[in-house]
């Protein structure tokens, strides 16, 4: 028996978007083939990003309505395309019967206890100015197992990503993901921490996660790594014996 409820099927995850027309290229959220299964997205309409900067709660039903509406779709659980949505994880997942993901950032307690205590989890922002402690507290981050570096410097990240420009030439950008990754490496080899993975906030750099292994020369982690991996606990696999064995006794 096949139940219906939903006008479409198949989809697993939904995304939230913010209400931005900047360029995505694969590797980011919200572009659709980033993920290896099918993803519905949905905008947070009348959510100004201000109020994710400055922690105010007053258009969170804004990202609750696009939730639900994901929800209503059929997909399996949601993620948002912000790591500073995890402001909003309680109030959004307390809205919904299905998991919400509000933030990879979530994954950097996770990594940190993986760890030796000698080795800290570096943070890849957009802009470090705007990344605080109502984002990093929600998500349970030790600010002393962290180290950041943010974008917010680089021109070509600043046109597009933070000016909301229309072009984007992604070799520029991605020489200047490397640069910065390889700072954040260097900061923490000098504040005695050296890194030992790195998480990427910003949702737009994770198409660079290539150059960002390259330059910090650890594991690198972001939104998508997160999605996949709640996604692979729905994945039907069967698991049988490839090769037997004739081993007497």
């Amino acid at each position: 028996m096949v139940k219906g409820g939903f006008a479409t099927y198949g989809a697993v995850a939904g995304i939230i978007m913010l209400d931005s027309l900047i360029p995505r290229i694969p590797g980011d959220p919200g572009h659709a083939q980033t993920f290896p299964f099918p993803v519905l997205h949905a905008v947070a309409e009348g959510l100004p990003f201000s109020d994710l900067v400055g922690g105010s709660f007053e258009h969170v039903g804004a990202a609750i309505a696009a939730a639900k509406g994901l929800e209503a779709q059929g997909v399996s659980f949601i993620a948002a395309d912000c790591g500073l949505f995890s402001l909003f994880q309680e109030r959004v997942a307390k809205e919904l019967s299905i998991p919400f993901i509000g933030s990879s950032l979530r994954l950097v307690p996770l990594l940190a206890s993986f760890l030796p205590p000698s080795r800290s989890v570096g943070i890849l922002t957009g802009d470090a100015g705007m990344l605080s402690s109502i984002h990093l507290g929600p998500a349970g981050v030790d600010p002393s197992r962290t180290v950041m570096q943010g974008m917010e410097a680089a021109s070509e990240f600043r046109k597009v990503v933070i000016e909301r420009g229309l072009e984007l030439e992604p070799d520029v950008l991605r020489r200047e993901v490397g640069e910065v990754a390889a700072a954040l490496a260097a900061d923490a080899r000098g504040e005695g921490r050296p890194l030992g993975a790195v998480v990427i906030e910003c949702t737009n750099l994770a198409s660079f996660r290539e150059e960002i292994q390259d330059r910090a020369g650890v594991p690198v982690y972001d939104l998508v790594s997160l999605v996949e991996l709640y996604a692979s606990g729905y994945e039907r696999r069967v698991f049988s014996e490839r090769f037997r064995s004739f081993r007497s006794g």
